[in-house]
């Protein structure tokens, strides 16, 4: 019993849908089979099933004594309860489901079919005049919107080939228009999706049916000149294209979403801009020493916070926190930073107890400050989440080479047994290698004769090899401070 979909179902209810679906069970239209008069019984014991907090279990025989006192056990016979108790939950959630407010263009031109299968010939054209209207005061603004278009002009189509009076092209140019628009933007939905994951995939194997979609990808001009929802969509794609974006590609498709700003939706600039900063991104990690590609991203971040872009039901993500604070500090943004990680502090998805998250941030901000002794304090021993617990290590380290700790050896010791062991379970081989080169690079840095040129330069020319090592720019400044000690 416990294993069945009906169970499974009614876990994820709430106590105002259970409700929901007790009412429907008292409707004939959606409960009209011949187990009718035991269906709303095993409803309600299911549901108080779940409201109990013994956790007792919800066994077969139990349940059948309950539903049919004083009867025999027949084989199969609750198990056709079940069946419709599943019918009306499934009712219940499509119900809901279909008339939620994101819907009602569907339910219009729905019901608009509706009225014209019952002869209702005006009444149909009237509703038709008023989805018309309503997609004119909001056109453009998303990918929704074009495939709603689609189907509003296949209805008018439909329409025009009922009623053919030998008159027109039975709407037909606008039809295949609203389609090419919807074909042109879902494609290029999928495959900006697919060329990012390709991109944050190293070993990605492209299907040869994409690389030939790849190729041959082509947008007429006239819709990209027209709508800017399409331009940015094949400017998109046109960057996650090339195997190198460079600093001047990422501030020119920032620039191309603020021109367009008030074209555009919530839900369609929050999409567009994760990609931006996810190509910015990618683009630091090749450009490194670029300052242009660090100043791009901070504006970004501010940018987006600033319109509620990075905001989920008024929260940030702990990823999202953690990149922000670090984009601050990269670029000395030290006041706006603090600003940041204060206000957001208890604004975070996954924050725990003991403010780990919180703290973590405020020590990159007292390192960024030069506050070391400090920062040391802040550093959380440890975290439950992989970003924060591997730049926690890292954090430590430099903090220790900064105070000239005498733990430093022991605590660099340590890391690289956590990325010979513990890390293989936890990172990919390509971030495990970032953190390799990073402690190897750091030992060789740490082992050095401070007023050393020779060992300068060739530590110097070591990392600038292994640019890919994390805190590679940290790691530079050090070695070429090592010439002036």
């Amino acid at each position: 019993m416990e294993q069945t979909l009906l169970i499974e179902l009614i876990r994820t209810l709430q106590r105002e849908e259970r409700e929901h679906v007790l009412q429907f069970a008292t409707l004939s239209y959606f409960n009209d089979g011949r187990m009718k008069a035991h269906l709303i019984p095993l409803l309600e014991l299911c549901f108080d099933h779940f409201e109990d907090s013994t956790n007792q279990t919800l066994g077969k025989d139990k349940v059948y004594a309950l539903i049919f006192p004083g009867q025999e056990f027949v084989e199969g016979k609750l198990e056709k309860v079940i069946v419709e108790a599943h019918k009306v939950i499934r009712a219940m959630l499509l119900t809901h489901h279909y008339f939620r407010n994101e819907n009602e263009f569907n339910q219009a031109l729905d019901y608009s079919e509706v009225i014209r299968q019952r002869g209702l010939d005006t009444r149909y054209q009237q509703l038709l005049s008023k989805l018309q209207k309503a997609q004119k005061a909001n056109f453009g603004k998303n990918t929704t919107c074009f495939h709603q278009q689609f189907r509003l002009e296949y209805a008018i189509y439909e329409y025009e080939c009922l009623n053919n009076h030998t008159r027109g092209d039975l709407n037909t140019y606008n039809t295949l228009h609203a389609l090419e628009m919807h074909f042109y933007l879902n494609r290029l939905a999928l495959l900006n999706h697919f060329l990012l994951q390709r991109k944050m995939v190293a070993n990605l194997i492209v299907p040869e049916g994409i690389k030939t979609i790849l190729k041959e990808n082509f947008v007429p001009s006239k819709l990209l000149v027209n709508y800017p929802l399409l331009k940015i969509s094949f400017s998109i794609f046109n960057l996650l294209k090339k195997d190198s974006p460079v600093p001047s590609d990422v501030r020119a498709l920032f620039e191309l979403l603020q021109l367009h700003e008030t074209n555009l939706d919530q839900e369609s600039l929050r999409k567009f801009y994760t990609y931006l900063r996810n190509l910015c991104v990618l683009v630091s990690h090749v450009f490194f020493d670029n300052e242009e590609i660090r100043l791009t991203l901070f504006d970004l971040y501010k940018h987006n916070l600033e319109r509620n872009y990075l905001l989920y039901e008024g929260k940030l993500h702990r990823s999202t926190y953690l990149a922000v604070s670090l984009s601050a500090v990269r670029v000395k943004q030290f006041d706006w930073a603090y600003e940041f990680i204060e206000k957001f502090k208890n604004q975070i998805f996954g924050q725990n107890e003991e403010q780990d998250i919180y703290r973590f941030n405020m020590a990159l901000y007292l390192f960024g400050i030069e506050k070391y002794s400090e920062c040391l304090d802040f550093i959380p021993s440890t975290s439950p989440f992989l970003d924060y617990l591997i730049n926690g290590k890292r954090l430590e380290l430099k903090v220790l080479y900064e105070l000239n700790s005498e733990l430093l050896p022991y605590k660099l010791d340590a890391f690289k047994m956590f990325l010979s062991r513990t890390s293989q379970k936890l990172l990919s081989e390509t971030m495990r290698q970032i953190n390799v080169d990073f402690a190897n690079l750091l030992t060789q840095i740490t082992n050095s004769t401070p007023g050393d040129p020779k060992r300068s330069d060739l530590l110097i020319k070591r990392i600038q090899e292994k640019k890919q090592a994390a805190e590679w720019r940290w790691l530079l400044e050090k070695a070429k401070a090592l010439k002036n000690i």
